[in-house]
């Protein structure tokens, strides 16, 4: 509650001390941060990006070979119990 009566005054000053202090004329008209005294550079152009190219599409066909390599049967070097 005493947030809300902080927060609503706060809100209420502010808006009076904005109707009491209007901002000038030359901050309203042409709003610029040019003071006149800094080094005067060219204007700015954004660089010309080419369009992305995403090149050909293509599609793989499947083959007629396998896809693994034959393994023969696995045959263990030592059998048990001999």
């Amino acid at each position: 509650m005493l947030g809300t009566v902080v927060g609503g005054g706060a809100i209420a000053v502010l808006g009076l001390f904005g109707l009491t202090h209007p901002a000038p004329a030359s901050v309203t008209g042409n709003l610029t941060a040019d003071s006149g005294s800094e080094t005067k550079f060219p204007a700015y152009s954004s660089p010309a990006v080419a369009a992305m190219n995403m090149g050909a599409t293509t599609t793989t066909q499947p083959t007629d070979e396998p896809t693994a390599l034959a393994t023969t049967k696995a045959v263990p070097a030592i059998k048990a119990g001999k």
